[in-house]
């Protein structure tokens, strides 16, 4: 028996994405793109990747369990998101 992948959607994505996210970030994509978030909010989900992706040793390293894991569930969001606008800026 095989298993069909599921590939999320846009919104899916972008749903599980701004959970995370602050509400500052958020806001600044809204201002960069309006009502909906495009290939113009690449340089700055990149930024947030780096941002977060340097903070997982730190907290690790702290002891600071829950923020890790939820750095480490954002950076794979942010993963994903960036992902599925690269390919959209593709075609």
């Amino acid at each position: 028996m095989t298993q069909a992948t599921h590939h999320p959607s846009f919104d899916q994505l972008m749903e599980q994405y701004l959970g995370l996210e602050s509400m500052e970030v958020t806001e600044e994509l809204l201002d960069l793109c309006g009502a909906s978030i495009n290939t113009r909010a690449l340089p700055r989900l990149r930024l947030r990747l780096h941002e977060e992706e340097a903070q997982i040793p730190l907290l690790n390293a702290l002891g600071y369990v829950r923020m890790r894991e939820k750095c480490e569930q954002l950076v794979a969001s942010l993963h994903l998101l960036i992902s599925f606008l690269e390919q959209e800026d593709q075609t």
